[in-house]
C-alpha cells in the first residue's frame, strides 16, 4: 500500500463498501472507525439498524424507543455505544470532535432514565467490525473499502440512504452502480 493511503486511515474515518461487495456482513455498509492503533482497528457499521430494541436486550433499561444497529460480525453478543456525552459518562474514549465511545453503562441507563441524556446523542451496536492493521492494509490495497472523512456528526444522518449518499458524494464513477441489485445477474 502506498504511504498516503495508510496515513489517511485513522479513527473517525469512514470505510464505505464498494458496490457489488459480496460479503453479506459488509454489503452496502458504512463503518465508522472508533479506534486505530498500531495493532488493530475497531469500527461500527452505522447504517444497519436491526429489529431489536435496547429494551429487548437489557431488562432494566429505561422504557424508551432506541434502535440497535448491527455493528459488525465480531463479538455480536456484546453491546457497544457511541455518544456525545463525555462529561456525563465516565470512562468515555474520545474518537473525534464531539464523538466518544464506551464508558460506564450504568451511568448511561441512569442518564437516559432521568432525561439527562437524549437518545439522539447515543447509538447502540451489537458487535463490532475489527481488523489487524495488516489485514485492513491488505483489504485497502485490494480496494475492498473506500476511505471517507466524517464531515458532520453521524447522529444527523439518514441511515437508510447513508451508503448511497456517501458513495455518490465520494466517487462519481459509482453513481451507476448504487442502484444495482445485490445479485446483478438478476437485473
Amino acid at each position: 500500500m502506498n504511504n498516503s493511503c495508510e496515513l489517511r486511515v485513522q479513527k473517525g474515518n469512514l470505510l464505505i463498501s464498494p458496490p457489488l461487495t459480496e460479503d453479506d456482513f459488509f454489503h452496502n455498509s458504512v463503518i465508522f472507525l472508533a479506534q486505530h492503533s498500531n495493532d488493530s482497528v475497531v469500527g461500527f457499521i452505522i447504517n444497519k439498524p436491526i429489529d431489536i430494541k435496547i429494551n429487548d436486550l437489557i431488562e432494566d433499561f429505561p422504557n424508551v424507543e432506541v434502535k440497535v444497529y448491527f455493528g459488525g460480525p465480531v463479538a455480536t453478543d456484546n453491546l457497544y455505544f457511541i455518544h456525545r456525552a463525555p462529561h456525563k459518562i465516565d470512562g468515555s474514549i474520545h474518537i473525534i470532535s464531539d464523538m466518544y465511545w464506551g464508558g460506564n453503562f450504568r451511568q448511561v441507563k441512569e442518564l437516559i432514565n432521568d432525561g439527562i441524556l437524549s437518545i439522539d446523542d447515543i447509538r447502540f451496536f451489537l458487535g463490532y467490525s475489527g481488523w489487524g492493521v495488516d489485514q485492513l492494509r491488505e483489504e485497502l490495497e485490494n480496494q475492498s473499502w473506500i476511505i471517507d472523512e466524517l464531515d458532520h456528526s453521524l447522529f444527523e444522518w439518514d441511515v437508510h440512504k447513508l451508503w448511497k449518499n456517501r458513495l455518490c458524494k465520494k466517487e462519481n464513477k459509482y453513481k451507476l452502480w448504487v442502484n444495482a441489485p445485490k445479485d446483478v445477474s438478476l437485473n
